[in-house]
């Protein structure tokens, strides 16, 4: 599964627990004010949860893309200035 599919599907599953979540308190009579300021902290809550389960550089429950160990993807450091002029000496 490629990165893309992998963000494209973990986004869609947050999306989903929240709409589920909103339509339960909506339908247990819960205020619509309540109810529009516990949406973020959700997607808060779901976004920190992906961290600790799947990839925390991406929070993605699904993102270990190029890695066979498990670990998260690494991103290439750039080559300083030193080192360019080191080289070409």
């Amino acid at each position: 599964m490629n990165l893309l599919k992998q963000q494209t599907t973990d986004q869609a599953a947050k999306g989903g627990v929240l709409g589920i979540i909103t339509y339960l308190l909506i339908k247990w009579n819960v205020d619509a004010a309540l109810i529009a300021m516990t949406t973020p902290i959700l997607a808060a809550v779901l976004s920190w949860a992906s961290t600790k389960i799947g990839d925390p550089a991406i929070a993605s429950f699904f993102g270990t893309e190029g890695n066979n160990d498990g670990k998260p993807m690494k991103v290439a450091k750039k080559k300083t200035a030193a080192k360019k002029t080191a080289s070409k000496k």
